[in-house]
């Protein structure tokens, strides 16, 4: 008889990163309090400070994670269209803006009615290597190794990714229609960018 196995708990970095973002989604940044985290995680609240800093650096830590969960989803739609560079990367930017425009981390940092704007703002804006830079490294890589036949070196595609980004923040910023129209419009961009 085969032994059952428990997958491992969660760490406590994720599990206080998720609590934190619930609380977000429920009741804005400004109710993110440690010892509200340390209560929902079952930890102390000196646990919470050694795990994640201040509350500017768990905003930080907020939109990392987020970053990350960008870069998945450019990585799925790169996969949907393995062949057409154009296609791929249109979709990614049309499911970025989306997702973006939905998320209350994005909408915080626009200056959303949640409050925070002073902890994530700077994070797109005045500060923005750890997120925007991450970002941009991770897609320029995702969209390199996936059209190597769309002919640009690997710090191109890093320049094409920044501006990609630039105009989906612009597009954020200051909505000129549905995603599906700034996709549009990007489509033809991308392709002038990609040589098709």
């Amino acid at each position: 008889m085969k032994a059952v196995t428990h997958p491992a708990p969660a760490r406590t970095r994720e599990r206080l990163l998720a609590a934190a973002a619930d609380v977000i989604a429920a009741d804005g940044w400004a109710a993110v309090t440690m010892g509200k985290l340390a209560a929902r995680v079952g930890v102390s609240r000196q646990t919470v400070y050694n795990e994640l800093g201040s509350k500017a650096e768990l905003a930080e830590a907020l939109m990392l994670a987020e970053t990350d969960l960008f870069v998945a989803r450019v990585n799925a739609d790169v996969a949907a269209h393995p062949d057409d560079p154009v296609d791929g990367v249109t979709a990614a930017f049309r499911h970025t803006l989306e997702a973006a425009r939905a998320n209350p981390l994005v909408q915080i940092a626009l200056g959303g009615a949640q409050g925070g704007r002073d902890d994530f703002l700077p994070l797109l804006t005045s500060q923005p290597e750890a997120v925007l830079g991450r970002a941009v490294e991770a897609v320029a890589a995702v969209f390199a190794g996936a059209y190597p036949q769309v002919r640009l070196t690997p710090s191109e595609w890093a320049v094409a990714v920044e501006a990609f980004v630039r105009l989906l923040l612009s597009h954020l910023v200051q909505p000129s229609g549905s995603a599906e129209h700034a996709s549009g419009q990007m489509r033809w961009v991308i392709g002038r960018m990609l040589g098709s």
